[in-house]
């Protein structure tokens, strides 16, 4: 059926036609007081932060508009993001449109804050994409918009930049549909791109040829609209296809796109009024049981920690207790709801708002609050891949930063910490990030740190068979209880298993209660031995087999056999020997069709192994592995050898051993 040849669409505020005639950006919506949690994210400059700045501004929210260059920008309030002209963490900013209420959920476009951006998703009702005129469509957009429609986030596509010299709409419009997939449904026109007077003008919902235009495009996903279609002669009505447009918006079937500019303003109204139609969800159920996520822990300089949620359902009031999970729980201290002006202190926040909370000092980042059981996670976030060496440049201070360390990967649960050798090795996602950790340690804790040795994260696995036995009396033993051990290798990705093959008298169960009590704790003693092999890496992918356990009559206390077990264990790893193994990610890469040569030319300098090359139309795509170590490599030089449009994702797959024994280069991202 050819009933779409026009390039043209429609807007949802100019529905002349209808039962009655829509409301202006800025109008009260039609429905009661609502809250709409809204995210903005982009690319590095293609205009994120200033965008959220225009937002602001036509909000109310504030007077003037700020400058990323000039670092007066609302939500950039770290020296760093202000230094460098980026966003490091997420930042919440409020402005109202009628009686609802709009939480900007300003989000990082760096690479290394990857996941920072997927923890704020995770509380979003809905999502802009900013892109570049000029620029389009770009890696990391694609990475943002997969991120979105993986963790079914509603997405209304911005193209800003319109006044600026070699802005192409069309270009990348035609961009989008190709790179990002995307049913996208254009809901303004630019007149004069390219110029400092370039304008967004909405699309006309009585114009015969958008209306066809626009139910072509939604008829492709709506049955229901398709079949209307063609069974009425005349056009579908408006309202009928307002229905749809918001309908298949908010299941991420079709995204909206508006052209504008942010810092000229055009296309600011058309954007609002598109987002608080199209995005806002219903009301919450203030009646309901407590339900929030925390995606935001900081550490105030009044002490404590400071935990930014967003409500999903009930009613959190000051004094409440409230349960944490794993059976914690807090009481509430102090609360600021973010509203218009910034945030305020109330008594009480509710479904939909989004609030700093003080009281919940055992709070990590992510943590669900309510009694009843945590959504399933829609996206499940790799470990960060490398490690640095962190120490004080005061050697007095170490203690004192190892602390800091602890407590800060206490918060975030994608931060580990460990020992190594008089000094901490913290994990990382890449070099923006350390630097963000060298300024928190500085700013919060007053500790100046010095990052060393980046490493990818090996692990290591026994290379044979390794026995040990420590026993009361022997003269080097100094606890009251004896063990022996065997560690034996394991299949790769088994873990760690523990088995009891001592017999049951000689076994601490009076201390323990049951067998399954004695082997609960053998694992939790096995964490400090296998934390750290003879290479300094953590061991796994073994069996620790128990074969030998005895105590004196009057029993060993527990510190006993915790101590024996790690001395024992230690032993046992260092007679069996350990194989370094590193990191190997999956990756994909995807690149113009007429660039593959020069792609394949740079997976082979870097070590990588194409198992599948589908070209397809203009695109290239090519599957493999590639060592972890090599991933920041190939993604630095993947911008040359595409032309700037290349595409690398990659996923931890699996260990492999170093050839040739430990590797000594230091692998940087």
């Amino acid at each position: 059926m050819d009933r779409s040849n026009s390039q043209r669409s429609a807007s949802p505020d100019a529905d002349r036609g209808a039962a009655s005639d829509p409301p202006a950006a800025g109008a009260p919506p039609r429905s009661g007081s609502r809250r709409l949690n809204l995210g903005v994210l982009a690319h590095v400059d293609a205009g994120k932060t200033s965008l959220t700045e225009a937002l602001l501004h036509a909000g109310g929210a504030i007077d003037q508009i700020g400058r990323v260059d000039a670092g007066t920008t609302q939500t950039d309030t770290l020296a760093l993001e202000r230094q460098r002209g980026i966003t490091i963490r997420s930042a919440v900013a409020s402005f109202s449109v009628g009686e609802l209420t709009v939480n900007l959920v300003d989000t990082p476009g760096h690479p290394d804050f990857i996941a920072e951006v997927e923890r704020s998703l995770a509380v979003l009702d809905g999502a802009v994409l900013v892109l570049s005129a000029v620029e389009g469509v770009q890696a990391q957009t694609v990475v943002l918009h997969r991120a979105l429609r993986r963790m079914g986030v509603p997405t209304v596509l911005f193209v800003n930049k319109i006044d600026r010299s070699g802005a192409a709409p069309e270009r990348v419009l035609d961009e989008i549909r190709f790179r990002l997939g995307s049913s996208v449904v254009p809901l303004t026109r630019v007149l004069g791109a390219g110029a400092p007077a370039a304008q967004s003008q909405s699309l006309a919902w009585d114009e015969p040829v958008v209306v066809e235009d626009l139910t072509a495009r939604l008829a492709d996903h709506d049955d229901e609209l398709l079949a209307e279609w063609v069974a009425v002669p005349r056009p579908v009505g408006v309202a009928r296809l307002r229905m749809s447009l918001e309908r298949l918006t908010r299941s991420g079937a079709v995204q909206p796109v508006v052209f504008g500019s942010a810092r000229t303003g055009a296309g600011i109204a058309e954007l609002i009024d598109t987002v608080t139609r199209l995005l806002t969800p219903p009301a919450g159920d203030d009646a309901a049981p407590v339900s929030a996520q925390i995606f935001k822990v900081e550490h105030p300089a009044s002490g404590g920690r400071q935990a930014t949620l967003r409500m999903r359902a009930g009613v959190m009031r000051l004094r409440d207790r409230v349960p944490l999970g794993g059976g914690r729980s807090a009481t509430v201290t102090d609360l600021e709801v973010f509203e218009p002006g910034g945030p305020v202190r109330r008594d009480r926040v509710a479904a939909g708002q989004i609030a700093r909370v003080r009281g919940l000092d055992s709070a990590q980042i992510g943590d669900w609050i309510g009694s009843g059981p945590a959504p399933a996670a829609r996206s499940v976030l790799p470990r960060p891949g490398f490690e640095t060496r962190v120490a004080a440049r005061d050697p007095r201070r170490q203690y004192d930063l190892r602390k800091a360390l602890t407590e800060l990967a206490d918060i975030d649960p994608l931060i580990s910490v460990r020992p190594d050798r008089g000094a901490v090795r913290i994990s990382t996602y890449g070099e923006v990030q350390q630097q963000v950790l060298a300024q928190t340690l500085a700013a919060d804790f007053g500790i100046d740190a010095a990052f060393s040795g980046t490493t990818v994260v090996c692990v290591e696995r026994p290379s044979s068979t390794g026995t040990a036995v420590r026993r009361m009396g022997d003269p080097d033993h100094l606890y009251g209880y004896s063990l022996g051990v065997r560690i034996v290798p394991a299949a790769p990705g088994s873990g760690v298993d523990l088995v009891v093959e001592a017999p049951r008298a000689g076994l601490p169960l009076h201390v323990y209660t049951t067998l399954d009590g004695f082997r609960s704790a053998m694992l939790g003693y096995l964490a400090e031995p296998l934390g750290s092999g003879p290479h300094g890496w953590p061991v796994t992918d073994l069996r620790v087999t128990v074969v030998e356990s005895d105590y004196p009559p009057a029993g060993p206390r527990a510190s006993d056999v915790r101590h024996t077990t790690e001395v024992v264990v230690r032993e046992a790893l260092d007679r069996a020997g350990t194989t370094v193994c590193e990191p190997v990610d999956r990756f994909t890469v995807e690149a113009p069709i007429g660039t593959l040569a020069a792609v394949l030319t740079l997976l082979s300098r870097h070590g990588a192994t194409p198992d599948a090359t589908d070209g397809h139309g203009r695109l290239a795509v090519v599957t493999g592995t590639v060592r972890a170590a090599a991933v920041g490599a190939v993604r630095a030089g993947l911008h040359g050898a595409a032309n700037g449009q290349g595409v690398l994702e990659s996923v931890p797959d699996h260990f492999a051993p170093i050839v040739g024994g430990e590797r000594s280069d230091r692998a940087h991202r």
